[in-house]
């Protein structure tokens, strides 16, 4: 009757010795210990959008974007100054519809660009 015990006993203490040696990550795969492994190490452009394709004159439109691996960023026509971030938005007012480019650069100078237009109501 006590062998069973016995055994549960043992196994349980070797389930958590076997965790404790084991730390905390080493089970983990690359894109589990760092979400963005998984993308690469190449520069890329995860997102870029804006939440309103059409807008009044004189209207405002948020532009958001997500990068990783860039070390330099452009944005054409260069209406806000920007920089490599993982998630950041700014406010636009074109005067007329416009096509926004957002252009990033890796570090071996290699470059990714995605566009979006914002229509301006006539």
């Amino acid at each position: 009757m006590w062998v069973p015990l016995l055994l549960s006993v043992l196994y349980t203490g070797w389930v958590f010795w076997q965790r404790h040696t084991a730390g905390p990550a080493s089970n983990a795969t690359g894109a589990e210990r760092d979400p963005l492994a998984a993308y690469g190490a190449g520069v890329r452009i995860l997102h870029f959008y804006t939440g309103t394709r059409e807008i009044a004159p004189g209207g405002k439109a948020d532009v958001c974007y997500s990068v990783i691996n860039a070390t330099a960023l452009r944005l054409d026509p260069p209406v806000e100054r920007v920089w490599p971030a993982l998630s950041r938005c700014f406010k636009v007012t074109p005067a007329t519809s416009t096509r926004y480019t957002l252009t990033a650069e890796g570090a071996k100078h290699t470059t990714v660009s995605k566009s979006l237009e914002i229509a301006v109501k006539q």
